[in-house]
């Protein structure tokens, strides 16, 4: 029970107690730091005297070389933006959760108790838009919020845990043909709607459409495509002001696509903002309002627009170099690629969606994104490291079959 506690309470921190207003953000910052800073003393002294035995961890070589960039990019960022190192190991601590997959391998958490967690951080996220979706303008959390695109977009941290949550109930209805599971996900949808990004979800309906087009786990594919079409038609016509909205911003963004501002604000984070070529490997780290540095970058979002948010894996290769983005291109490869039994099929739709958004959104570069990738990439390697184990008890039992002379009576028959 404490296990689980301490876990809920890390990712619950991850996503900055999703903003809530009588919480400084300041206070917040230093709650994170301080879990940030236990997990890795923990992680250490379990290193020096290995007193608990841990499970594979299949994924260490990228996750090193994800940090590898992000303790380079301290180097540019003080030869040649003038920020001290300590400011800029202080400006980039979100990136420290990733020691969070490592001391989940200590903890050894149940599976079973990780989905739960996971779930009732997607319910508690959808609640909490609900509610500041009803109340507005009054606001309980310190976010973007305001009306727009014919919604009111309210931009509360923690949106991974309700996407994984909503592929899980999918998952599940696929496989148990149980209508309740389908509820979910119509309401974890319909908050996707309301948050009015194009990208997010059209990736996830892609991804949905695809789980239904190319799973192996759906029993009956017709009845539960019907279904699903039942369930999800009727949000277009709920959210009809919404969806004309975002094809109004298309359609006037497309009209002159080299105008977008996602696309100058990516030129110019690829070019004039390099400082030197070898900026272009180490990074140029993570920016801080109390240098000059943090004011520049700062003074690119008042005066142009131009945000390293949204233009996803090119604003973190500006920020923490090659070894960041090919450290995040093995992890999605790999994962990928990796076998999983039936029941975590719902972790390759979320890392689908990922690898959709990465161009708009830093999947890789955000507290409660990085502890939720984390969690899946421990419930990952426990999925290896049981078909490992079941593959060599196969292989054992083999070994140990008598031999044909050896088989007796009507089995020795069946044999021949």
């Amino acid at each position: 029970m404490i296990k689980n506690i301490v876990i809920f309470l890390i990712l619950l921190g991850s996503a900055f107690f999703f903003n809530v207003v009588f919480l400084p953000g300041r206070v917040i910052f230093l709650i994170q730091f301080a879990i940030t800073g236990l997990m890795l003393l923990t992680v250490i002294v379990q290193q020096i005297y290995g007193g608990i035995e841990t499970d594979r961890h299949n994924f260490r070589q990228p996750l090193f070389l994800i940090l590898t960039g992000v303790f380079l990019s301290m180097i540019i960022a003080q030869s040649f933006h003038s920020q001290s190192f300590a400011l800029t190991f202080w400006a980039q601590r979100y990136m420290y959760f990733y020691v969070f997959y490592f001391f989940l391998h200590i903890l050894k958490p149940d599976i079973k108790d990780l989905e739960k967690i996971i779930l009732t951080l997607g319910f508690l996220y959808a609640a909490s838009y609900i509610v500041q979706f009803l109340i507005f303008p009054t606001t309980i959390f310190d976010v973007r919020q305001g009306a727009e695109r014919g919604t009111i977009r309210i931009f509360i941290p923690g949106s991974s845990f309700l996407r994984l949550a909503l592929f899980y109930y999918l998952h599940r209805f696929y496989t148990q043909n149980r209508i309740r599971d389908v509820y979910p996900v119509v309401i974890f949808l319909s908050i996707l709607i309301l948050q009015g990004t194009r990208y997010g979800l059209s990736a996830t309906v892609l991804v949905i459409l695809g789980s239904l087009i190319f799973s192996k786990t759906i029993r009956s594919r017709y009845l539960i495509f019907v279904i699903v079409l039942i369930s999800i038609a009727p949000l277009y016509f709920i959210f009809q002001d919404i969806f004309a909205g975002l094809i109004e911003v298309s359609e006037r963004q497309s009209q002159n696509i080299e105008s977008d501002i996602r696309i100058r604000a990516a030129t110019f984070f690829l070019t004039d903002f390099f400082p030197n070529t070898l900026a272009y490997i180490f990074g140029n780290g993570q920016d801080h309002m109390g240098s000059i540095y943090g004011i520049r970058v700062n003074a690119y979002k008042i005066y142009h627009g131009f945000y390293q948010s949204d233009i996803g894996i090119i604003g973190d290769f500006s920020k923490y170099g090659l070894f960041f983005v090919v450290g995040t291109f093995w992890l999605i490869i790999k994962t990928l690629r990796t076998p999983l039994k039936s029941e975590y099929t719902y972790l390759k739709y979320y890392i689908f969606n990922a690898a959709l958004v990465m161009p708009v959104s830093s999947v890789f570069a955000n507290s409660f994104s990085i502890a939720l990738w984390c969690v899946m990439l421990y419930i990952i390697d426990y999925n290896i490291n049981t078909l490992t184990q079941e593959s060599a008890d196969a292989e054992s039992g083999l070994h140990d079959m008598p031999e044909h002379n050896d088989v007796p009576g009507e089995l020795e028959k069946a044999v021949i």
